[in-house]
């Protein structure tokens, strides 16, 4: 499964005025359901092969041409995910394994049809999971589908005997103490087992940032017990910490339930991201720095205008946009369709574009924007 980052769709939207061809549609992991994925595909490739003859698009024709290999390639197959895309042009063929079903799309045009993999994007933010307990502790790299496990062994102490040895505050003396006698010059045991555990998450942070940088942009969840997160916040240097941690003993989770755990943490976190972009659309409307109507959303992301393009999940308009004439024209269908075109060229101007669901959006015209001026 290749990661839907920003490297890739720079690629793929950089491609423009050339012959194209998208071919996306669901798959399956398992037997017996992955058998009927190639009978999906020869459909699909064989409707596509007949538009392209029926439009008379000869360049199109030499670049599908061989996919048709694909179809009886059992190997291939047998490696599915949830979802498919295939990308041919002049330059290259780009097949990705997608981990989300998609909706069937054939799109023959001069660039690619990109806007599903935005979604895809947004809803899939890697991170790094530190792991922590006083006695285990483990650093992950995962994403929305996936974690994994890195190897820290001589770079990061894994336990607070590791990590203080010989320093380690020895409590014995209080198992001595007369019951309401005070010994004179001694700190409580609490007190003392705090330092020890600020020392301890000290060397853990530092081992960190030594041996695993983590980008800025990049955030790092904390999963440790209540008691542990105050005294770990504190202490640390990172300051790319998630909103949100999980409270809870790692240990207490397997790999799968600790993904899972984790998903929960970015919905919460991509439904207040996606609360907070519609109340910025209420504000944005009475001061004229929005558009709702697609000929003036077609305008402000030539302008240059729009810092964020929100698109309905699955909606289509039929027509190409002219650039020059800055507006949508309807030709011989040789295109894809206008939010395609509008999520690439609001991306290739440094927008954002986020991908709704229909019960999301505040219009039925299928796009809003929110404009820098």
């Amino acid at each position: 499964m290749q990661t839907i980052d920003l490297k890739l769709l720079n690629e793929l939207t950089a491609i423009q005025d050339e012959p194209c061809i998208s071919i996306y549609m669901p798959t399956h992991r398992i037997h017996p359901a992955n058998t009927t994925d190639p009978i999906s595909f020869k459909n699909l490739y064989k409707k596509t092969v007949q538009y392209i003859k029926d439009n008379e698009l000869h360049e199109h024709e030499k670049l599908i041409r061989p996919l048709e290999k694909l179809i009886d390639d059992k190997n291939f197959w047998d490696y599915n995910d949830e979802g498919l895309a295939i990308f041919v042009s002049l330059q290259d063929t780009q097949i990705l394994r997608l981990p989300e079903k998609v909706q069937e799309i054939t799109c023959v045009a001069d660039s690619f049809c990109v806007k599903p993999l935005f979604k895809l994007y947004h809803e899939n933010q890697p991170y790094y999971l530190l792991a922590l307990a006083l006695d285990d502790v483990q650093l992950y790299k995962g994403d929305k589908y996936q974690l994994q496990k890195l190897d820290i062994k001589n770079n990061v102490p894994t336990t607070m005997k590791e990590a203080l040895g010989e320093e380690l505050t020895d409590n014995h003396l209080h198992a001595s103490v007369v019951q309401g006698a005070g010994l004179h010059g001694y700190m409580e045991k609490s007190q003392e087992e705090d330092i020890d555990m600020d020392r301890f998450f000290r060397k853990i942070d530092q081992a960190i940032l030594e041996h695993y940088p983590i980008p800025q942009d990049v955030p790092l969840v904390l999963a440790a017990l209540p008691e542990h997160h105050n005294h770990f916040l504190r202490i640390s240097k990172h300051n790319n910490f998630s909103p949100i941690h999980i409270q809870m003993n790692p240990q207490s989770l397997n790999k799968a339930a600790l993904l899972e755990k984790i998903q929960e943490v970015f919905d919460k976190i991509l439904g207040k991201r996606k609360k907070e972009l519609l109340e910025r659309y209420q504000l944005a409307v009475p001061e004229n720095l929005s558009s709702l109507d697609i000929g003036d959303v077609v305008r402000d992301v030539i302008d240059g205008k729009v810092e964020v393009l929100c698109i309905e999940n699955g909606k289509s308009i039929d027509g190409h946009i002219d650039v020059e004439a800055r507006k949508i024209v309807q030709n011989d269908g040789h295109h894809t369709d206008v939010i395609n075109e509008l999520a690439c060229l609001a991306f290739n101007y440094g927008g954002n574009v986020i991908v709704l669901d229909k019960e999301e959006m505040p219009s039925k015209t299928g796009v809003f924007t929110i404009n820098r001026y």
